[in-house]
């Protein structure tokens, strides 16, 4: 049961949050972000869109659990291209690549627990 509840919470945090920063980044707030990483301006759509739509699975996957799966997996994906970026694109040190790796890993986390 406890197991259920961390889930069920971890859905909710994960869906709000992808809900603020998909919001972000379609409004082209982190459009610098995207141009830093020399990808073109369409991926700033198309990842906030990614982002919204796994948000929005992992809300409705509260009472229908295959959307927190498909959704654990978008996001995951999303997350996982989003450390590499950082990495290898950008540059960057590892330390900025850990955020986008810990929310990779949570929605994993909601994923196998749907898989299993």
């Amino acid at each position: 049961m406890a197991m259920f509840i961390f889930i069920m919470v971890l859905q909710v945090i994960l869906g709000l949050f992808f809900l603020f920063t998909g919001s972000k980044i379609i409004s082209g707030k982190m459009a610098d972000e995207f141009k830093r990483f020399g990808l073109p301006s369409f991926f700033n759509v198309l990842t906030g869109s990614f982002e919204i739509v796994g948000a929005m699975g992992m809300i409705v996957g509260l009472w229908i659990p295959g959307f927190a799966f498909w959704a654990g997996l978008l996001l995951g994906g999303t997350m996982l291209a989003g450390a590499f970026t950082l990495i290898v694109l950008a540059k960057d040190p590892i330390q900025k690549a850990i955020p986008a790796t810990v929310l990779f890993v949570l929605s994993l986390v909601v994923s196998m627990y749907y898989f299993f």
